[in-house]
């Protein structure tokens, strides 16, 4: 397994309490030890989404929805090039969505990032409506 990719993972693991990386539920791995799908949903997730998630550049799916995730969405997810699903929903992210996700929007078939606290202006590369509904009682 490549060390990069678990190093993603041992952020997940370290915040919470989990025993190693393979304690996260569904993941796929290619021939060459690289994460493809990692699939985390409905899981009660606590915790960031690591600064580092941008190393994960096989990944074709990130499912973390319905968790309890906290935070920014990190510069780095533009970095994930090969994805094809993105599903960030029904989570409590917040502050604004990084323009470097504008990288990855004309290559995802699959996107959701409705039920969190994310606040605008959003990036002019998603449309308003797969943005809303947010509860930006928090933002500024």
């Amino acid at each position: 397994y490549n060390d990069n990719d678990l190093a993603v993972l041992q952020v997940f693991v370290d915040s919470n309490g989990l025993a190693g990386p393979f304690e996260l539920h569904k993941q796929k791995w290619n021939e060459n030890g690289r994460l493809t799908l990692l699939w985390i949903y409905d899981d009660t997730l606590k915790g960031e989404i690591p600064e580092n998630i941008g190393d994960l550049t096989y990944l074709d799916t990130l499912n973390l929805a319905y968790n309890q995730i906290t935070g920014e969405i990190p510069e780095g997810i533009g970095n994930l090039e090969n994805l094809d699903y993105l599903y960030l929903y029904s989570n409590q992210l917040s502050g604004i969505i990084p323009d470097s996700i504008c990288n990855i929007i004309p290559n995802l078939s699959h996107f959701w990032i409705q039920y969190n606290h994310l606040c605008s202006p959003y990036p002019q590369c998603i449309p308003e409506n797969e943005i809303d509904p947010q509860n930006t009682s928090q933002c500024p």
